[in-house]
């Protein structure tokens, strides 16, 4: 149970801002933790937040039980309205009708009070700062023992406070005050500001991922310049170093093992994992060096990664010192060079 505070209404034409009101705050435990009788603005004063739970007094609402035939919960209403109508004096516009689910016997608990009163009571409560969570005809929300029914609740708050409360009240949402709506209005706001800074930060984020992204490709484009300075712009730098390559590759053949072109080509198509991660492309004395971007997947099977070196006549490491950098060097120069010692 929430902590509450229930409130033993005055007749409503009795009602203003300096009525003393019987009050009972209930704890968490639904035990009486405090009583007495305070002016509205001084129980919102020293009960902020709270949800109230207004007790109308015995004369200001009417209470009984029709039976409605088998209806979807869509119609119940209005099989509601329509079984009440004969039974009240004024105009049904007049009043506001409240009514219990149909249980199984088809029985429904109806409770009606006279909507202009109902209006004006919310509307003062609320403008004093209550929270007013429910109105509950008196014989719903005492104990149902004869002698509590039609006796008005009063001081000092016994077990007849405590009774459990329906789970529907005659507080409808269009007599709902302004000053109520208000407050939905600002958690509304504040769920809005919310929204919008989760939204910023996403940008914010996305922002951040574009800028690295920029870099990479900024740095790709440093690389195929570096490796081909004939290239004019670099649009895609994987796609036109391949082209450029390949012509290479196809008007001057495989000139010497270790020439550079040659190396290149047998090495990005070894290192297949590496496209699109390149920053860097160095070349000296028969090596190439390869300094890749963070963000790509290495190969989980190294031996096949081997084999597809040797079978381009290279042999690959990656740098013990320096993450994320591979060396390639021609098989034939690091066998000659292994003969020769």
């Amino acid at each position: 149970m929430k902590q509450h505070l229930r409130l033993a209404l005055p007749p409503l034409d009795q009602l203003d801002s300096e009525s003393q009101i019987a009050f009972v705050l209930v704890d968490r435990q639904g035990r009486v933790a405090r009583a007495g009788e305070l002016a509205p603005a001084q129980l919102a004063a020293q009960c902020p937040s709270l949800p109230v739970y207004a007790v109308l007094h015995p004369d200001d609402a009417v209470v009984t039980q029709i039976t409605v035939p088998p209806v979807s919960s869509q119609r119940l209403s209005a099989a509601v309205l329509g079984s009440v109508e004969p039974l009240v004096l004024s105009d049904l516009d007049h009043l506001c009708v409240a009514h219990s689910p149909r249980n199984e016997q088809g029985e429904v608990t109806v409770a009606w009070a006279t909507r202009r009163s109902l209006a004006q009571a919310w509307s003062m409560l609320s403008g004093a700062g209550l929270d007013i969570a429910g109105i509950y005809p008196h014989p719903l929300a005492v104990p149902q023992t004869d002698g509590q029914l039609q006796k008005p609740l009063a001081l000092p708050a016994g077990p007849q406070w405590l009774a459990p409360l329906p789970s529907w009240s005659l507080a409808h949402d269009s007599l709902r005050p302004a000053t109520a709506k208000g407050r939905w209005g600002k958690a509304v706001r504040w769920a809005g500001f919310a929204a919008v800074v989760w939204i910023v930060g996403l940008n914010v984020y996305a922002a951040r991922l574009q800028g690295e992204v920029k870099a990479l490709e900024h740095s790709q484009q440093a690389a195929v310049l570096q490796a081909f300075p004939e290239i004019p712009i670099v649009i895609d730098p994987l796609r036109q170093a391949r082209n450029q390559l390949e012509s290479l590759r196809l008007t001057q053949g495989i000139s010497a093992d270790d020439d550079f072109m040659p190396l290149a080509l047998a090495t990005a198509q070894v290192l297949e994992f590496a496209q699109s991660h390149v920053r860097a492309l160095q070349y000296a004395n028969g090596e190439l060096i390869l300094t890749l971007a963070e963000g790509y997947a290495p190969p989980g099977n190294e031996a096949a990664l081997a084999q597809a070196a040797a079978a381009q006549q290279i042999m690959l490491a990656k740098d013990d010192a320096r993450p994320h950098v591979w060396r390639a060097k021609r098989a034939t120069s690091m066998s000659n060079g292994a003969s020769a010692s």
